[in-house]
């Protein structure tokens, strides 16, 4: 009986690992994704910063 026990425990305790593992996969996957979010926005901006000051340019010439 006390065998049983035991292997039920270690099985528990190696459940829990299995799935504090899972949920730092998780974390980290969420992570990576957020990352390459804010990098893609940050492109997008400096594109839309780099856009209007073409159309600024373009703008001050014709009233030039």
């Amino acid at each position: 009986m006390q065998l049983i026990e035991q292997l039920a425990s270690e099985r528990f305790r190696s459940n829990l690992e299995l799935v504090g593992q899972l949920r730092r996969s998780r974390r980290q996957r969420a992570l990576r994704r957020v990352a390459r979010m804010e990098h893609k926005a940050r492109r997008r901006m400096i594109q839309a910063w780099r856009l209007a000051a073409e159309l600024r340019t373009r703008i001050d010439s014709f009233t030039s």
